[in-house]
This record gives structure tokens, C-alpha cells and sequence, in this order.
């Protein structure tokens, strides 16, 4: 996106283009842990608690930008509908620093409406643990270790999971990445995403599922694991009355460690050498259309349980990849299919990358200033 306007006063201007971008928000506020920030009262908060100062701060619709840092902003807890945004997943931008929390605690059902974006969380997200329904989660452009949902008395509907990088390569988990089924759930999307599985086990040295899910739609991700284990690892924990479709499963199969019900498996990839690679057609369950024991020809992406360089890492298909073309009406399989394909910079919030301002302007002169900027 490229930008050139006048303007006498080029802030203001940039920050209406902001609210615009953003919509019904009533107000931007700051999070800045970075040495020699300044704080701004009421709109920009700064040191080791700035963005949950900036959370207690904020009202019902607010945008949260939270600055990249070499630290980490700590723990959280959002206990009202706002809007959160980091700088990205992978951005394009001079500096590897990011926008780091450690955990993300969304309890309350006041919280409805939240929209979380461009954040590093490198232990878990949790939903739920208020009694009440907790709905209209947008969790998006992320990084992730994991996503679990606490307490029965909470249920949650309408919840949407897309274009982040989520399991274990962050940190260290024992248990299923995605973990929705602490009470009842329901219109759970969960799209584009790269999800790692878990290399803990549960009991009798039994590895563990990587999904648990319910009434869900699990579409154009993929699922990757070592395909190290002799008997396989599962993609599932548990997973029931859900539609599974254009996906890739890489060194994991597409069973379910405890229940697998229910569920419609179409158009989907799966590539590993252990016996849990096929598509079950009990339970319940069918399959339509599915690939088994092809590779899917990534350009750069490997077994594992984690990425091993994001500035390498690359889930494109080649050239000649099974996967190309044959998903559902014709799409690609795999993270690039569906209507919003994956972005691994995952940047929301237009980054500027071009900003052109004159070194000296005559008093009563406009001010022409030159903006480039990139978002997704």
C-alpha cells in the first residue's frame, strides 16, 4: 500500500487513517517497554506492566498497540472486548524483536468480542474459567504455544483460530496444542493455521493428541509432527461432529488418541510412515476425496516439532505437489488454500517502511510528506 497525501499536521492525519482502518474503536493506546520510552497518561504506558496498565486503562472496543521488545510484557488477563495488536508474526521489518507476552488469561464473558493479532505468547492462551458464555474470539497472526479452554461453567461459540503459528517450538507443552473441550464449545473455526503437536505423553508412555476439539470447522492447516515414534503420532485428542477439510497432515496422523467421532474428512493430505496415517470411516467418521502417503513437496518445511528458523521456514508447494489444486472445489490443500491464504509475516497494523519528510519547512508552507506502508 502505498500513500502520499498534504497535510499541515501528518500525525494527525496518520492517526485518523487509524481509526478509520479500525472502525467502530473508540481510542488507541500504547504499550512500550522499551528503554527510554515516555510515558503519555491515558495513552501511553510504559515499563514491565505497561500493557496490562494499558488494559485496565482501556474501554469496551479499544485498540491496544503493544511495541516491539527485546522483553517480554508478562503475564496478562483481558476482562473486556478489546482489540490487541502486536507488530506481527514473521514481520517484514528492519529488527527481529517482537511483541512477547508469556500468558494470555481471557476468563470472563465480558471479554466477548476480543480480537488478539500479531503477539508472540510463549506459554498458553486460556479461555474461560467465568461461568458464561465466552464468544466472538479472534485469535489471528500469532504465535502460540498453546490454546486451552478452563472451566466447565464457560462455553464457548463462535471462536476463530486462523493464520498462526502454534505448538511447542516456542516453549516446552506436554499436552494437546489446541485444547477446547474443558465445557461445551461450538462454531469453532480453526483455518490456516501451522500447528505443531505436542512429543508429551498422557499415560502408559501413550503420546498425546494435538487438537481436542467439538462442532468445528478444521480447514487449510497444517498439522506437523517428527513421525518418530514407532506407533505414530495422533492429530487428534479428541474430536467430534467436526468437518476436517483441505488439510496436510506431515509426520502425524489423522486419528484421535481417545475419540475420534463423528467427524467428515474430505479432501485432506496425509504423509507419514506410521500406521496412523489412513482416514478412519468408523466412529461415525467419513472420508471423501483424501490423499494417503504422498508427499506434499513443501518447498522448506520439515518433521519436527517446531520451526527451525522463520527466515527459512517455507510451507509453500512446489512444483508437482499432489496437494495443488486438489482441495475442496479445486483449491490448494495446505496453509496457502482457502480464502484468506497464510501470511507468515502476519502483520495487521500497516507497518510503515518508507517515511519521507522534509528536513525544513517555510511557516505557513504544507507539509508534503511520503508514506509507504505494508499490512495483510
Amino acid at each position: 500500500m502505498k500513500t502520499f497525501f498534504k497535510q499541515k499536521n501528518g500525525l494527525a492525519f496518520l492517526l485518523g487513517m487509524l481509526m478509520t482502518y479500525f472502525g467502530s474503536a473508540q481510542n488507541i493506546l500504547t504499550a512500550d517497554r522499551n528503554p527510554g520510552a515516555v510515558a503519555v497518561p491515558g495513552a501511553v504506558f510504559v515499563g514491565s506492566t505497561a500493557l496490562q496498565d494499558a488494559i485496565a486503562a482501556a474501554a469496551d472496543d479499544d485498540i491496544i498497540h503493544v511495541i516491539r521488545s527485546s522483553s517480554s510484557y508478562g503475564a496478562i488477563t483481558i476482562d473486556k472486548r478489546l482489540n490487541i495488536f502486536g507488530i506481527g508474526l514473521f514481520p517484514d521489518t528492519d529488527g527481529s524483536s517482537r511483541s512477547y507476552v508469556t500468558t494470555v488469561e481471557i476468563a470472563d464473558p465480558a471479554a466477548s468480542g476480543t480480537r488478539i493479532s500479531g503477539m508472540v505468547i510463549s506459554a498458553s492462551l486460556t479461555l474461560g474459567g467465568v461461568a458464561g458464555t465466552l464468544s466472538n474470539l479472534l485469535l489471528e497472526n500469532s504465535q502460540i504455544l498453546r490454546i486451552q479452554h478452563e472451566g466447565s461453567t464457560t462455553t464457548l461459540n463462535n471462536i476463530i483460530i486462523r493464520n498462526n503459528l502454534l505448538g511447542h517450538g516456542i516453549g516446552t507443552s506436554t499436552e494437546e496444542t489446541i485444547d477446547l473441550l474443558a465445557g461445551y464449545v461450538s462454531n469453532v473455526v480453526i483455518a490456516n493455521n501451522v500447528i505443531y503437536g505436542s512429543s508429551g505423553s498422557d499415560c502408559c508412555n501413550a503420546q498425546q493428541g494435538t487438537l481436542t476439539t467439538d462442532l468445528s470447522t478444521i480447514e487449510n492447516n497444517l498439522f506437523i509432527h517428527n513421525d518418530g515414534i514407532s506407533s505414530g503420532w495422533f492429530a487428534f485428542e479428541e474430536l467430534r461432529n467436526s468437518i476436517v477439510k483441505n488439510n496436510i497432515f506431515y509426520g502425524i496422523g489423522p486419528r484421535g488418541k481417545v475419540v475420534l467421532s463423528n467427524n467428515t474428512f474430505e479432501n485432506n493430505l496425509s504423509f507419514t510412515s506410521k500406521a496412523t496415517q489412513g482416514f478412519l470411516t468408523t466412529g461415525g467418521n467419513t472420508s471423501v476425496n483424501n490423499i494417503t502417503g504422498q508427499d506434499p513437496l513443501f518447498v522448506n518445511v520439515s518433521f519436527g516439532t517446531g520451526v527451525p528458523s522463520l527466515s527459512t521456514f517455507d510451507p509453500t508447494l512446489d512444483t508437482g505437489s499432489p496437494a495443488l489444486g486438489s482441495g475442496t472445489n479445486g483449491t490448494d490443500m495446505g496453509v496457502y488454500g482457502g480464502p484468506i491464504p497464510f501470511n507468515l509475516e502476519g502483520t495487521l497494523i500497516p507497518t510503515i517502511q518508507v517515511l519521507d519528510v522534509p528536513s525544513m519547512v517555510i511557516e505557513g508552507n504544507d507539509l508534503n510528506v511520503h508514506i509507504q506502508a505494508k499490512g495483510n
